[in-house]
């Protein structure tokens, strides 16, 4: 009886012994594929379709400008440029961007806006009309607002055209530091331009910033529209704010969520100087 007790006890150690090998044998790979490259932010946006909401000839704004409602608050304020949108409560602002394009005034009719996607950007363009078209010979301003599916916390990158462009004021930054709190805290500098369009209290910005060095992983290519009274920014929805003033641009981020992983948070202070 002993004996048999003995070779019993012998034998389920045996089989603990190898559940565990196992076990750890099937971890292995797992730690393997770790990244160990993480990325504070992910710049990849997933852009989905674009919806032309409403389009014209006759919109008050005389100067190229461009608005990027990613909130009911926001989108509150192009409500107060565009008449007869969609109201809030029938926009998902946490799978869509509304983008609104304003080209400014042009000599005759027949020319328009375009918002479309074009790879992993929001092209913008306007549309001429053709050299043998019959148009009014009228002052016109085309404009036009889309939908534009992006999810939640996504960058929204746009490409205009020179239309744009040309009325637009670059900054250069001359100083950028940003923090990532998350498994660890890690610091890091960044630099790049930072494009600013304007229309009275209205303002946009476009960021292409990156890391320095082994950070130059990291960017933020990203459009974001807000309020700017008494030279102070306030972009709500990048929970961004700061300051412009005499060619001088400083602003803080308070949190920036990674697409990553939500226990990843960027926080940051830029300051640019206008180039242009």
């Amino acid at each position: 009886m002993k004996t048999f007790k003995i070779l019993l006890l012998a034998l389920i150690g045996f089989s603990l012994v190898s559940c565990a090998s196992a076990q750890t044998n099937k971890r292995k790979p797992t730690k393997k594929s770790e990244s160990k490259n993480t990325k504070p932010m992910n710049e990849n946006p997933i852009l989905g379709e674009v919806k032309i909401i409403a389009e014209g000839f006759y919109e008050s704004l005389e100067t190229p400008f461009i608005y990027v409602a990613r909130s009911a608050e926001t989108y509150a304020q192009l409500q107060k440029i565009v008449a007869q949108l969609p109201t809030a409560a029938e926009i998902d602002f946490t799978r869509t961007a509304v983008v609104a394009a304003f080209a400014g005034t042009k000599n005759t009719g027949g020319y328009s806006v375009s918002i479309k996607k074009a790879a992993d950007k929001i092209r913008i363009d306007v549309v001429e009309p053709p050299k043998d078209a019959m148009t009014t010979d009228a002052l016109t301003t085309p404009f036009a607002v889309a939908l534009v599916q992006v999810e939640e916390g996504k960058s929204l990158p746009l490409e205009v055209a020179a239309n744009w462009k040309n009325a637009m004021q670059t900054y250069k930054t001359t100083s950028g530091k940003f923090e990532t709190s998350g498994v660890r805290v890690k610091k890091f500098d960044a630099a790049g331009t930072i494009g600013i369009l304007t229309f009275g209290d209205y303002i946009t910005l476009f960021f292409n910033l990156s890391g320095k060095g082994a950070d130059k992983n990291w960017r933020l290519t990203d459009a974001a529209s807000g309020v700017i009274k008494d030279s102070r920014i306030d972009l709500s929805p990048l929970k961004a704010s700061g300051m412009l003033s005499n060619n001088k641009l400083s602003l803080s981020f308070e949190s920036l969520a990674s697409g990553a992983a939500e226990k990843f948070q960027t926080r940051g202070k830029i300051a640019a100087v206008k180039v242009r």
